[in-house]
């Protein structure tokens, strides 16, 4: 018996009496989600219908929700939980960290003097427990599985492991070793999102007075430093300005002239690491000329770029008067300078021109002009799989192609973008639109029963290349074919005996090396017996895979083919045919030390 409990109960009843084949043991995990009661609702529920509120099955309370009479209650018991907050890279103890576990509310303490920490009063169950101090990072900020604790009448001590924060330092200086003030250092973090590498900016600083700079609260992994490029300004207002004559170029570490030869700065747990650059004066000149095709009061700003793609911070004077710009003098190298604008709200305007700095440079000429869009054009060889429901709108009517687009920059500065409606009253319009020059990965996932079977970008095959859009190019449309003839994978993982952590099984497609690895991840969920049964993989194209059954994927760029190739000994490999239903057996691959 249960208790009726919230007018957001009442509407679970409202629903679930219009379904006369839902068990009692379904209507029972759905009342007891809910909060304090109100027996008023319950009555109007009632009266809807007589037979869903019987003696037998409901009693409607304003006490707790309880699953026999609020009298005979039994008590809830609760049991202590307590640890050790350690650092992760010298194994020991952790002072006066911050440490929280999460029930009905967070709750916290702080670890004594040699790292210990106890809570009290913890009902049974299983609890996530994380730890904070200035100078670590926790696994949640390095995006590692939690830490789990089981509380209960047997429970054991937890280990809570903080990392100490990884550092990059160094100093800039000219050749001859003098220190070089107000110099921009940039730093940008090779990071792994959906198995793919990212380029992502973690800022900027300028060096002090002796050439220094730092970056702290670092994780580990790669990263990459840029320096400059730099200008000296005169440092006294007492004497008359001189206009500067040299200047430095911007340079990426250790010491190379764009990103294709720089060496990452890899860190580890808590390493701190010196990056220095030495930086050689060469000569500065200006830059002056118009921008073009904007409308007047909808401003024009400018950004000037180096030739890997990062941001220069240079200023600039722009008149919307007669559309002249003029850049102060910066040192001699290759740039990229962009002018952006607006003709409306929604069509963006924009201009590029790459040069060669050797003089200086006049006239410059940047002419604005929309954005480019990609339409997309969907072709489907087929009908919709009569066992499987279509996907549809929030009035009931089919919601376009089956199939969802985006494009992933590869380099830094160019971001992601996601194909939308071109017209909202046409749902097949799909198209991406204001797209930047660059170099992407096309990211191509149909739904339903639907697969890819080609995509095409001009003569671009967009399952095995990047795809490359030039500036000025005109667009291409982008060509997909959706298929529904796919294959069905049954099987089994074998774990180890007592195995609780989650598992990723990766569907890895041979000869197409762009197309993301298909994912299907337990958490937990294995039986007594230690193994997953059942089906692994829905509506897969007819092809040759590779499987892995991973038993964490944290820090592998499992997106990139080439990289799950030191794992291809320990692989399945399976063979899949038109409509085939096939079955496989796999092991765990531990990768668990590889990603920490």
């Amino acid at each position: 018996m249960v208790s009726i409990v919230s007018g957001r109960a009442a509407a679970h009843f409202l629903d679930m009496q219009t379904s006369p084949d839902l068990s009692r043991r379904g209507l029972s995990r759905k009342v007891r989600s809910c909060g304090p009661s109100l027996a008023l609702t319950l009555s109007l529920v009632c009266s809807l219908n007589p037979s869903a509120c019987s003696a037998q099955s409901v009693i409607v309370s304003s006490g707790p929700i309880s699953a026999q009479p609020a009298g005979n209650q039994a008590p809830v018991k609760r049991f202590p939980l307590s640890g050790t907050v350690v650092d992760a890279v010298t194994g020991e103890p952790i002072r006066k960290a911050l440490v929280q576990v999460y029930e009905a509310q967070q709750r916290t303490t702080f670890a004594d003097d040699g790292g210990r920490f106890q809570f009290e009063g913890l009902p049974l169950g299983s609890y996530n427990v994380t730890a904070q101090k200035p100078g670590y990072l926790n696994a949640q900020e390095l995006q590692r599985p939690p830490v789990m604790a089981e509380v209960g009448p047997t429970q054991t001590p937890v280990t809570v492991k903080l990392t100490p924060e990884s550092v990059i330092a160094g100093k800039v200086t000219t050749a001859t070793g003098d220190p070089l003030e107000h110099v921009t250092v940039n730093l940008t973090y090779l990071d792994l999102r959906e198995g793919r590498r990212h380029w992502d900016s973690r800022g900027s600083t300028v060096t002090d007075e002796d050439g220094r700079y730092r970056f702290a609260s670092l994780r580990p992994g790669s990263y990459y430093l840029t320096a400059g490029p730099h200008t000296p300004t005169q440092e006294s207002m007492f004497e008359p300005e001189q206009p500067a004559t040299t200047g430095y170029p911007g340079i990426y570490y250790p010491g190379v002239p764009d990103l294709a030869s720089a060496s990452p700065v890899s860190l580890a747990d808590g390493q701190q690491t010196q990056a220095d650059f030495s930086l050689n004066a060469v000569p500065v000149y200006r830059v002056t000329g118009t921008v073009s095709g904007y409308v007047p009061d909808h401003g024009v700003s400018l950004q000037i770029f180096d030739q890997s793609g990062v941001a220069v911070p240079v200023g600039y004077q722009f008149s919307e008067a007669n559309g002249r710009f003029d850049i102060p003098p910066i040192p001699a190298g290759r740039y990229v300078i962009k002018a952006f604008s607006a003709a409306t709200p929604n069509v963006p305007m924009r201009a590029d021109v790459g040069f060669v700095l050797s003089s200086d440079l006049h006239n410059l000429h940047l002419a604005l002009a929309p954005a480019p869009s990609i339409p997309i054009v969907v072709e489907m060889e087929g009908r919709p799989r009569q066992d499987h429901r279509a996907s549809v709108g929030p009035s009931g009517s089919q919601h376009g192609p089956p199939v969802s687009v985006r494009l992933a920059g590869n380099t830094p500065g160019v971001g992601e973008y996601f194909a939308s409606f071109e017209n909202p009253n046409n749902p097949q319009s799909l198209s991406l639109r204001n797209v930047e020059p660059g170099r992407y990965s096309a990211i191509i996932d149909a739904r339903d029963s639907w697969y890819v079977a080609a995509a095409e970008y001009g003569q671009t095959n967009l399952l095995t290349d990047d795809l490359v859009l030039s500036p000025g190019a005109p667009p291409s449309p982008l060509r997909i074919v959706l298929r529904n003839d796919a294959a069905f994978l049954e099987g089994r993982v074998n774990a180890p005996a007592g195995w609780t952590a989650p598992v990723t099984i990766i569907a890895v497609p041979e000869g197409a090396a762009k197309v993301a690895p298909y994912l299907l991840s337990y958490n937990g969920g294995f039986g007594p017996d230690t193994k997953i049964v059942g089906t692994l993989f829905e509506f897969l194209p007819p092809g040759d895979y590779q499987l892995f059954a991973f038993d964490h994927i944290e820090g592998l760029e499992y997106a990139n083919h080439d990289a799950l190739q030191n794992y291809a000994s320990q692989a399945t490999h399976v063979s899949l045919s038109p409509n085939q239903r096939a079955r496989v057996e796999l092991e765990i691959i531990r990768t668990a030390e590889a990603s920490q």
